[in-house]
């Protein structure tokens, strides 16, 4: 019967029915601990990785998460796509140089900015957040 409780307390989204899916800007409830996973639970997880996630979305410091929290996957998740924003805004910052050109980068440099402070707020309150699209791509990189 302990057994049996272990398991649940492992169980991935898709076995339990779920999609493990989230569509942009929401929130995702599907951290799911795996057998390898050194956390008790999810809550102990996202307590020791908040720090980083934050530092996730810090220019030049989203590096921290990759690097040292490779083990918990809420900082990981929070670092890779700090990451992706990071190349955004480096990609903005270069090629700002005609008029129209400044204009379109500056929207995109804005928008990845306010990702990162929407990042930063949710990973400050414990909640994992998926940025539109960017999301979606970080999850898909191999690093």
């Amino acid at each position: 019967m302990e057994e049996n409780l272990e398991e649940k307390k492992y169980q991935t989204d898709s076995e339990s029915g779920g999609t493990g899916q989230s569509s942009g800007g929401e929130r995702r409830d599907d951290i799911n601990l795996d057998a390898e996973s050194p956390y008790v639970d999810e809550e102990e997880m996202v307590e020791e990785g908040r720090a980083a996630a934050i530092l996730g979305y810090v220019p030049f410091l989203c590096f921290i998460p990759l690097i040292r929290m490779r083990h918990n996957k809420f900082a990981y998740r929070h670092g890779k796509q700090g990451l992706f924003l990071f190349f955004v805004e480096i990609m903005a910052v270069f090629f700002m140089i005609d008029v129209i050109s400044n204009l379109f980068w500056g929207v995109l440099l804005i928008l990845a900015v306010g990702s990162a402070i929407f990042g930063i707020i949710y990973a400050i309150q414990g909640k994992d957040f998926t940025i539109p699209f960017i999301g979606d791509v970080a999850d898909k990189m191999k690093i």
